[in-house]
């Protein structure tokens, strides 16, 4: 029985990287009785950074459901094109869904053969899971080399693109304290 390679440093903060991006992306989803349970579920396995993401879990798990299903339809869903936060890449880039940036990044995604809903293909949490994608492939030796430039040319000529505007609306028009909290944790993460 052949023996398992131990990760190196570097693959494991790889990997805890992609942890930590894929609990971000999950924080999009509609607040419904399993977003609390996935999201403590995702926190429990970022094992070095999770007392960093905790206080957002406690902010969210302070809030009645009602209260995080009603924010989060205000936020994220109503009003278009006039919605407060469209977490949306084209929206932030080219005012409108489905623009140029959106395909781009579907490209992108065709390269490493994801198939995504095109409607979805600049959401911020389709955004966060490819990254989270790149994270953990940068750790196997076959393709590291591809996913590390990826991921870094994904940084830069997307998600920075438009998220800083996106954290500053967030921060501006959250009324529930985690969605204030989760755009602080996201400017952090994904800026810095």
């Amino acid at each position: 029985m052949p023996q398992s390679q131990q990760l190196t440093n570097e693959q494991q903060a790889a990997l805890q990287q992609a942890l930590i991006y894929r609990f971000l992306g999950l924080v999009f989803a509609y607040p419904n009785d399993a977003f609390l349970p996935t999201l403590q579920n995702a926190l429990q396995k970022i094992s070095d950074n999770a007392a960093r993401f905790q206080p957002l879990l406690d902010a969210f798990a302070a809030e009645p459901q009602e209260q995080l299903q009603a924010e989060y339809t205000r936020l994220f869903l109503n009003g278009y094109p006039n919605t407060p936060c469209p977490p949306y890449e084209s929206v932030y880039r080219e005012e409108r869904m489905m623009g140029e940036s959106s395909l781009a990044v579907q490209k992108l995604y065709q390269q490493w053969e994801i198939a995504i809903d095109a409607n979805l293909s600049d959401h911020l949490a389709t955004e966060l899971e490819f990254l989270a994608f790149l994270s953990a492939a940068t750790t196997l030796t076959e393709v590291a080399t591809d996913a590390l430039a990826t991921r870094e040319y994904f940084l830069e000529e997307h998600v920075r693109q438009w998220l800083p505007q996106f954290c500053r609306d967030l921060q501006k028009e959250a009324t529930v304290e985690a969605y204030r909290l989760l755009s602080q944790l996201l400017a952090n993460v994904l800026l810095h």
